[in-house]
Formats: structure tokens, sequence, C-alpha cells
């Protein structure tokens, strides 16, 4: 590139660039689609919501959720469908890895 002139080399590095973005973009929706499917096949946890040593709900979430703070318990997706259908003032979904869309529960 060398023998061309700094605005065609400018033209250039600016179309590499955009096409490396475009690369980028592809990979991390690549990455979310199976990041999604391993959750799906993981399965789901429960954690109970406390006040005052209390319960006060129960949050479900993506077994593989960073946003897990307490003991869980174990789910499979037909438990944890059921379990956001069954008591949805109760048992609420993570905002953070929403375990209802995953489920096909939500379409957000």
């Amino acid at each position: 590139m060398s023998d061309l002139l700094p605005s065609e080399r400018l033209a250039k590095l600016r179309a590499l660039e955009e096409w490396l973005a475009w690369q980028l973009r592809d990979t991390r929706r690549k990455i979310e689609q199976v990041a999604q499917q391993v959750r799906a096949t993981d399965g789901y946890v429960s954690e109970q919501d406390r006040r005052a040593g209390k319960p006060v709900g129960v949050t479900i979430h993506a077994a593989d959720c960073a946003n897990i703070h307490q003991p869980v318990t174990n789910l499979d997706a037909t438990k944890a469908q059921y379990a956001l259908l069954k008591d949805s003032s109760f048992h609420r979904p993570c905002q953070r890895c929403r375990p209802d869309k995953l489920l096909g529960l939500t379409k957000e």
C-alpha cells in the first residue's frame, strides 16, 4: 500500500475497518446464539429471594447466569417454564439472563 497516495490508503483502511467491524458484530451475534443454545441445554435454577430472612419470592435464572448470589435449586426447562407461568407474582425471571425469553415465554 506504500505506493498509494495517502487519500487512497485512507480509503482502503476505512474499508478494512468497516469490514472488520462487521466481522466482529457477526462473531458476537454467533457467540450469543451458541450461548443461548448452551443455556437451554444446561438448564435453569431457582434462587430464593429473601428480605429480613423471610422468603418473598423466587428468581428463575439460566444455569450459567452471573447474577446468582445464593444457593440454588436446579430445574429443567419444563419446571422452569411451569414456575414462571404458574405464579408470576412469586416466580420472577432474572432480568440479566432472561430465562423467560430463552424458554419462549416472551418475545422481547
